[in-house]
């Protein structure tokens, strides 16, 4: 009994289409994505004495991916000039630790540096997901405790939906052809 075996090269692979990428690209594009969401902070009330309340404005415009738990990270560069109030409210917690876990400051209290949670699991806005190139507006109060200067900041933290990025599924099927015939007849 003989076997033979029939080995048919491949087709090269054709060359990747247009706008597809390589995994060696990813950092690049990671790096890319960060800098494509932008938070803007403006609106800032001015002219005000000691004891005054005021507020100021964050935009954030996410870039091309969708990102889930996000949160606002606020800061006051000197909190004898200003500090960020934790308004009460339906729609934002107020955490001092970007730890979902961490229990909410009292409403009203004034602080340095804060986290702003939004809505889980739901559909209304604000919730805790940035659709692609979505925009949300947000305004946050804050109270002045004494004279001088001091700079607000506020950056996002998040996590990108890695299956809206890298959606499952099958991917093509490679198929290769067998023929199975019969044995010879023996002539005994």
């Amino acid at each position: 009994m003989s076997t033979s075996i029939d080995e048919r090269t491949a087709d090269p692979l054709p060359p990747l289409p247009p706008g597809s990428l390589r995994l060696i690209d990813l950092p690049q594009l990671t790096r890319d994505y960060l800098d494509s969401v932008q938070i803007r902070l403006n609106r800032v009330t001015g002219n005000l004495v000691p004891g005054d309340e005021g507020t100021f404005s964050v935009r954030v415009t996410n870039g091309a991916v969708r990102l889930t738990s996000w949160t606002l990270h606020l800061f006051s560069s000197d909190a004898d000039v200003a500090t960020i109030k934790a308004e009460p409210g339906l729609v934002i917690t107020y955490r001092l630790t970007g730890d979902r876990d961490t229990p909410p400051v009292e409403p009203g209290s004034t602080h340095d540096e804060l986290f702003a949670f939004f809505l889980q699991d739901t559909t209304s806005e604000p919730n805790n997901v940035l659709e692609p190139d979505e925009v949300r507006d947000l305004r946050f109060s804050y109270v002045a405790e004494g004279v001088g200067d001091a700079v607000f900041t506020a950056h996002l933290h998040g996590t990108v939906d890695v299956d809206s990025l890298f959606p499952r599924g099958n991917g093509a099927d490679a198929t290769g052809d067998v023929t199975v015939r019969r044995p010879p007849s023996n002539p005994n």
